[in-house]
């Protein structure tokens, strides 16, 4: 039996963390610039400021560091050996979404219409992007939707490295349903198929809320997921809802669902935490965020069916005037009528849990977490955690996540953040 020294056993560790290094950076990956544009290409070296990609057809290109996105700048620090670079404490995030040079030629209306399965009389037209289906019936058109998810789907990208590889090659389907009709039908589809897979608490739930409902996240049969490459989770809205679903690209409703879709597959997906404590309020915050942040406004409310056995339904939002949500939480928290925590937030699972004070603590601590260059770096690092921890990290391990020694000095910093005008 051969015996090695721990000299050899610590080369053999420290081989294994370089090959993996090296086998992480050879990989095809999406490169993103601060235009928007697009490239697949492999990582060969970094070269002072400059990076060299092999791209598909085999050429090499040689591009300059700083025209790439933050996710591509991260990727290099961790896998290209790539310096750190430093945050300036100073300066002011981009909103990468409204930055974007958007080529509306990615945008195509297909000739097909998209069917649901027999039993189920609708189908849609269909606009395709280049990671979303928006099918759109009656008088709706798809093409500004089409463009709102796929700026949210770069801000995305834009921020957090590996995004467009969790995503993968499936598109999501998003619905909008110019028929009061076409979303009943829509609905007693989902339902069935919540129903006839065994899952007959969340079927009930959905057959109280979907008739109330401006839109909702929904599951396709896996049939219909294999004949359009789609992803299994869906979105559906009732279009002819003008309260909700406004025209032009930035319309709000459509914003905070789509923003929670792109970052619950940055967390993984179905296996990336969704039912750990801490879930709800990040994703739902992250909604909000979004939401206020690109359209200044919000009209989400949220929805929720009690129990399997009660017909009530509870409706959840935040305080009744969505464009003044952080001038009167500062006021609450200054006064101390209000005492943020992130415990608190940590145990909300569900909207029947919400106050109003409690919806909008959600969205100031999701707000805070993107707030400056170097928390959205570690923001970053969490969504990181959660993909591969399968969980939310406790509140005690997310402080360490962001640079604190305790849960009191995060929570301490959040508070200081609320109470300051940089709260918008």
């Amino acid at each position: 039996m051969k015996v090695f020294t721990n000299n050899k056993i610590i080369f053999l560790i420290l081989f294994c963390f370089s090959l993996n290094g090296i086998i992480s950076a050879a990989e095809m990956r999406t490169w993103t610039n601060l235009k928007g544009q697009k490239i697949k290409a492999q990582l060969l070296d970094v070269d002072g400021d400059y990076v060299r990609l092999r791209l598909e057809n085999g050429r090499d290109s040689r591009v300059p560091r700083k025209t790439l996105s933050i996710g591509d700048q991260k990727y290099l620090e961790e896998y290209g050996g790539a310096e750190k670079g430093e945050f300036d404490p100073k300066a002011k995030i981009t909103v990468p979404e409204k930055e974007m040079k958007f080529d509306s030629k990615t945008l195509k209306k297909r000739d097909d219409k998209f069917e649901l399965p027999d039993g189920y009389s609708l189908e849609f037209d269909i606009i395709e992007s280049e990671h979303f289906l928006v099918m759109s019936s009656g008088n709706v058109k798809g093409k500004d939707t089409a463009e709102l998810a796929e700026r949210l789907w770069y801000g995305m990208n834009f921020q957090h490295p590996g995004f467009a590889e969790k995503w993968g090659d499936e598109k999501k389907a998003i619905f909008l349903c110019g028929e009061t009709t076409d979303y009943e039908i829509l609905g007693k589809y989902y339902v069935d198929l919540l129903a006839n897979s065994g899952r007959a608490q969340d079927a009930s739930n959905t057959a109280k809320t979907w008739p109330l409902s401006s839109g909702a996240g929904m599951s396709l049969d896996s049939d219909t997921c294999d004949k359009y490459n789609l992803m299994r989770g869906a979105r559906a809205f009732r279009a002819d809802d003008k309260r909700r679903f406004k025209r032009g690209v930035w319309n709000p409703f459509p914003a905070h669902c789509i923003a929670q879709d792109v970052l619950n597959v940055q967390m993984g997906g179905a296996g990336g935490g969704a039912g750990s404590d801490g879930y709800f309020a990040i994703s739902t915050g992250h909604g909000y965020y979004k939401e206020i942040q690109l359209t200044d406004e919000t009209v989400t409310s949220l929805l929720d069916a009690n129990t399997y056995e009660s017909d009530e339904v509870v409706k959840s939002g935040g305080f009744d005037d969505g464009r003044k949500w952080a001038r009167t939480l500062r006021d609450l928290v200054k006064k101390e009528k209000v005492t943020p925590s992130i415990a608190e937030l940590y145990r909300i699972n569900r909207p029947t849990q919400l106050t109003p004070e409690l919806t909008v603590l959600m969205y100031g601590f999701a707000r805070y977490m993107q707030s400056t260059p170097e928390r959205i770096s570690k923001f970053s690092k969490v969504m990181e955690r959660v993909d591969t921890g399968r969980s939310i990290p406790v509140p005690a391990e997310l402080a360490k996540l962001f640079g604190f020694e305790t849960q009191k000095e995060l929570e301490e910093d959040w508070i200081n953040y609320l109470k300051s005008t940089a709260f918008k």
